[in-house]
């Protein structure tokens, strides 16, 4: 997972409230609830020194009754929620902290990690493209619908038919091949799932090329046709980004396994620290998404380290220490590294690091 889309809260000064709550409100008792667990968590974010502004701020999202969730991380400072995201499942217990930065650590363990992909629904007359990146956008192809069915005519014309309907399907596969590497292209996708009449799918990944073709896969499941089950498709994409993010999580640990003996990756919060104040980390390893202890940070997100006088002498001159998952978060943002979620990690406190260079 990617954390640009993090940096517009770095921007912010803090301190930050951080809250997270559950805010099911599918029953009356579950309204009630929810307004309950808010009074207590204001009342604890007042006594943290949260502001009123910023209190009334938090409570129009918790309380909006138009945008119900299971949960939500949300994370504010000046009168402003500056970022909130609903939780794919309700959190276990309210957590509210205030703090110079935002507590993110949690909502980055739980976070679905989006997987760039597109998705073709085809027929033999075009296709419809799903593309998702930061956002999601569908484009139809129609292709020339004529003659579209290989006919039985008789006679000398029968293979003249049969010929131009298969040039036909040939030129529809051709122009949706060249759409669906477009949106590939401006996704950067790490999948291509390709859906629809069997003929059709084999003559677009055919016509795809490198490197796109070597990232379709073919399913049997869904259709382009109006009214059909869409449940099915989703249900087979959904699988097959699992798949993907599984694929791409064994390739970055066995990276880690075999760079952490040569000098390629780092173990330990020390070590990740100081790669992270370098530059040189390409991917940040926490296994269970948790982060044991503090670490001391300057107002630049590449400002950290394990003690004080590290950053003293690199010229920070009144450095902050706070819990080290969110400072690591911070730098890792700053500096486009990728962090995944191991359950297990070989390194000591489960922290570890793949490098992009080693330091000469």
């Amino acid at each position: 997972m990617k954390l640009a889309y993090l940096r517009p809260l770095y921007e912010r000064p803090g301190p930050f409230a951080s809250v997270y709550l559950a805010t099911e409100r599918h029953t009356a008792d579950a309204a009630k609830a929810l307004a309950l667990r808010w009074r207590h968590a204001r009342i604890e974010l007042g006594r943290l020194g949260v502001d009123d502004a910023t209190l009334d701020a938090l409570e129009e999202i918790v309380t909006d009754r138009d945008n119900a969730a299971p949960g939500r991380a949300l994370f504010a400072t000046g009168g402003q929620v500056v970022h909130h995201e609903v939780l794919p499942e309700p959190p276990a217990q309210v957590t509210v902290e205030m703090s110079e930065l935002p507590y993110v650590m949690p909502l980055l363990a739980v976070r679905p990690e989006p997987i760039p992909h597109v998705c073709v629904k085809a027929d033999r007359m075009g296709a419809e493209i799903i593309s998702v990146g930061d956002k999601r956008q569908v484009t139809t192809v129609d292709g020339v619908d004529w003659p579209i069915r290989k006919v039985r005519a008789g006679g000398w014309s029968e293979s003249h038919f049969q010929r131009n309907a298969e040039e036909t399907w040939e030129a529809n596969a051709r122009e949706v091949a060249a759409a669906v590497a477009r949106e590939a292209e401006a996704v950067d996708a790490a999948v291509i799932i390709v859906a629809g009449d069997v003929r059709a799918r084999e003559l677009i990944t055919g016509d795809l090329g490198e490197p796109w073709a070597g990232r379709a896969v073919i399913t049997e499941r869904g259709a382009r046709n109006a009214g059909a089950d869409e449940e099915p498709l989703e249900k087979e994409v959904a699988r097959i980004l699992r798949d993907v993010q599984d694929r791409h999580l064994a390739e970055v640990m066995a990276r880690f396994r075999e760079g952490h003996g040569r000098g390629d990756a780092v173990a330990g919060l020390e070590a990740v620290t100081e790669a992270l104040r370098n530059g040189q980390v390409d991917t940040l390893l926490v296994a269970g998404g948790q982060v044991s202890g503090e670490l001391w940070f300057g107002p630049q997100a590449h400002e950290l380290a394990t003690g004080e006088k590290t950053l003293q002498e690199l010229g920070v001159p009144d450095p902050h220490r706070g819990p080290a998952g969110s400072v690591l978060a911070r730098a890792a943002a700053a500096t486009d590294a990728e962090i995944l979620f191991p359950q297990e990690l070989d390194a000591p406190g489960g922290l570890g690091a793949v490098l992009r260079y080693t330091q000469p």
